[in-house]
C-alpha cells in the first residue's frame, strides 16, 4: 500500500512538475490535466495514510469529527474531478467544434475561474454555505454534478457528427465548397 500511495504522489507530481516547467504546456487542456492530477494527489493524501495506519494497527478506531472530515474532503475533491472532467470536456469541443473561437473562449481568466469554481463550488456545497450562493452558481453546480463528463461526450461528438454529415450530404459543386482556381 504504501508504495502505491508513493508511486501515486510521485507520478503525479512529475507530470505536473513537467507541465509547470515547459512553457509550451501552458495551454488549457494541459493546465486541466495537471489540476486533475493534483486533485487526485489531493484524495489520494485523504485516503491512504489513514489506510496505512489501519492496515498497520491491531485496531482501526476513527474518531466520529475526523470521519466526518475526511468524508467531506473525499465528497468535495470527487466532485471537483468531475467539475474538471466537464471543463476538459467543454476545452475539447470547442477546441473541435469552434476553433476559430478557442482563444476567445478558453483564455487564462477563464481557466483560472474554472479551478477556483471547480475546487470551491463543491466545498461550499457540502458544507452548506449554499445559502449565500447565488441560485444561478448553485443551479450550475447540481448541473454539473447531473451531467458530468460521461453524458456530456456523446452530446459534444453527436453536434460534430452532425455537422460532417450535413457536408457530407451536401453536393461537391454546393455552396459550402467552392473552386479553387487552377493557376
Amino acid at each position: 500500500m504504501l508504495i502505491i500511495f508513493i508511486l501515486i504522489i510521485c507520478g503525479n507530481s512529475f507530470v505536473v512538475y513537467i507541465i509547470c516547467i515547459h512553457r509550451s504546456l501552458h495551454e488549457p487542456m494541459y493546465i486541466l490535466i495537471a489540476a486533475l492530477l493534483m486533485n487526485s494527489v489531493f484524495i489520494s493524501t485523504t485516503i491512504y495514510p489513514k489506510l496505512l495506519i489501519d492496515f498497520l494497527s491491531v485496531k482501526q478506531v476513527i474518531s466520529y469529527p475526523f470521519c466526518v472530515f475526511q468524508a467531506f474532503i473525499y465528497y468535495s475533491f470527487g466532485a471537483s474531478e468531475f467539475l474538471l472532467l466537464t471543463a476538459m470536456s467543454f476545452d475539447r469541443y470547442v477546441s473541435i467544434c469552434k476553433p476559430l473561437r478557442y482563444p476567445t473562449l478558453m483564455r487564462i481568466t477563464t481557466i483560472r475561474i474554472v479551478l477556483v469554481s471547480s475546487w470551491l463550488l463543491p466545498a461550499c456545497e457540502l458544507a452548506g454555505i449554499e445559502r449565500s450562493i447565488p441560485k444561478t452558481a448553485n443551479f450550475i453546480f447540481n448541473l454539473g454534478l447531473i451531467c458530468y463528463t460521461p453524458l456530456f461526450n456523446p452530446i459534444i461528438y453527436g453536434l460534430k457528427v452532425k455537422e460532417i454529415s450535413k457536408r457530407l450530404k451536401s453536393p461537391p459543386g454546393g455552396p459550402q465548397h467552392k473552386a479553387q482556381p487552377v493557376l
